[in-house]
């Protein structure tokens, strides 16, 4: 009777023990597991968003750039020394859940200032959520007519929005308010008959202390000479060269290479694209100025830090 006893004492024990280490296993997986809203937000049709947010330095350390990965299209975040925040261009249709993650992970719950470089379906596709999502302060985009059903999302978007929607043109010093101690400078287009419409792409120079960033859009290279024949070769001198309309053979020719000079060249452009961009031409254009290149097709999405002085990636 006894060892009957003792014997289910032991089994008794045993189950206690076993369910005891199942509820402990079950509470470690879960501290383990993102909470359901990173969840949401970092993931669509349960796929893993490439690109997210990495571990930003804080705002004063200077000017944040961020090149999202959105597949074929562009999409840059910049965040002042100040904490000011804007986004130029939002990728194609779908790239919103890319977008709202990397802001999402950097805490960011409205925009000052979104820009769209032109309206072309790659640049603007992902903004119509953006726009219907996030406030914003003001919206920016060329005063020049697409007729497409993105462009007409994209507007009744804007119409129900609360930003303030502005289409400056380049001119003498035509600048975009957005922080104190940061400089955007539109150089292109101006107000001309532009037989490809990847020309009305604004050309903007974003300057911090001694460091800049010039964003292209998908300039090809006559819009880059007639914004070089319009402006002091000196207003586009950039640290960092966002490579215009992906690396395409027509755009980034070698006197706009040469006026700006850059340390680092920075493509955005989608994996197995139908294009073949970047195109070789191109890419050896770079590589013989000696020009550190990044892809987002091969890097993911890209972060650099300009502090005045000099400028970083962030890894």
């Amino acid at each position: 009777m006894l060892a009957m006893l003792l014997i289910l004492l032991l089994v008794l024990c045993a189950v206690a023990f076993t369910l005891l280490r199942d509820r402990l296993a079950a509470q470690g997986a879960a501290e383990a597991s993102p909470s359901p809203a990173v969840s949401a937000a970092a993931t669509e049709s349960g796929e893993p968003i490439q690109g997210s947010a990495p571990q930003a330095p804080p705002a004063d350390a200077g000017l944040l750039v961020s090149f999202l990965d959105v597949g074929q299209g562009d999409c840059i975040f910049l965040r002042a020394p100040s904490g000011k925040t804007m986004l130029v261009d939002g990728g194609p249709e779908g790239s919103f859940p890319v977008i709202d993650a990397y802001l999402s992970a950097l805490g960011v719950a409205g925009l000052d200032v979104v820009l769209a470089s032109h309206l072309h379906e790659d640049h603007i596709g992902g903004l119509i959520k953006v726009v219907d999502s996030y406030p914003i302060g003001e919206f920016y985009y060329p005063p020049f007519g697409a007729e497409s059903e993105t462009v007409f999302q994209l507007l009744d978007a804007l119409k129900e929005s609360q930003a303030v929607v502005k289409q400056p043109l380049a001119g003498v010093d035509t600048m975009i308010p957005w922080d104190d101690d940061v400089d955007v400078r539109i150089l292109a287009p101006y107000d001309t008959v532009y037989e490809d419409f990847n020309d009305t792409s604004y050309i903007l120079r974003v300057r911090y202390g001694s460091t800049a960033v010039l964003l292209t859009g998908d300039s090809t290279d006559l819009g880059e000479r007639l914004a070089l024949k319009a402006q002091p070769n000196g207003y586009f001198r950039a640290d960092v060269l966002k490579v215009a309309h992906h690396g395409s053979a027509d755009s980034t020719f070698e006197e706009f290479l040469d006026a700006v000079s850059p340390a680092i060249a920075v493509i955005s452009v989608g994996a197995g694209n139908p294009y073949e961009h970047p195109d070789l031409s191109l890419l050896d254009r770079l590589l013989e100025r000696g020009i550190t290149v990044y892809r987002t097709d091969q890097d993911g999405t890209i972060t650099l830090l300009l502090d005045g002085t000099s400028v970083s990636v962030i890894q």
